[in-house]
């Protein structure tokens, strides 16, 4: 289905554009319908093959799935060691002693996570501070939890004064700290 258009020998000497611009819009019309019959053949066969190639067969060798393995349903199907305990923070006692260095005014913070400088020092991570309060004459007793996996905390002792801070890491079962 193509449309064609036929010259004239003679030469156009009507004062009307009429008929030429019909003959000029016939090729344009025709070509447009020709694209929309190609776009549409071509979404019809992408379709086709989308839709048509999908389950069953695979020419496989025939090989089945393992079957999935017995999973606890209910909370009376899991089996518990006996003494589990099932909180996963621990409650610390914290006593710091610095009386024998400085009793000024200072101020400590415990973190659960940290990283080590270039410099050796540490800097904490901000958000996992555990506990945080003044000293009074150099000592500092207080209680806190923190969750069982951290094997090391890091405790840093601030002076008002300016100098760098005292900075220690201590295993979370020791909790008694003298600097």
């Amino acid at each position: 289905m193509m449309n064609t258009q036929m010259k004239s020998s003679k030469p156009h000497t009507s004062g009307s554009n009429t008929e030429s611009s019909a003959l000029q819009e016939t090729p344009t019309k025709g070509c447009r319908a020709m694209v929309k019959q190609a776009s549409l053949i071509s979404l019809l066969a992408s379709t086709t093959l989308i839709f048509g190639c999908g389950g069953g067969g695979g020419g496989g060798g025939g090989s089945t799935a393992a079957p999935a393995p017995a999973v606890a349903s209910t909370m009376s199907d899991l089996t518990v060691p006996d003494g589990f305990d099932y909180n996963p923070v621990e409650q610390h006692d914290l006593n710091i002693d610095i009386s024998h260095i400085s009793t000024n005014r200072s101020f400590v913070s415990v973190y659960s996570r940290y990283s080590e400088r270039s410099d050796a020092t540490f800097k904490p991570d901000y958000s996992s501070r555990l506990l945080a309060g003044s000293l009074n004459n150099g000592q500092f007793n207080s209680s806190f939890t923190a969750p069982i996996s951290e094997e090391n905390i890091l405790i840093e002792i601030w002076f008002y004064d300016g100098q760098a801070p005292l900075q220690q890491i201590v295993s979370s079962d020791v909790m008694q700290v003298t600097w």
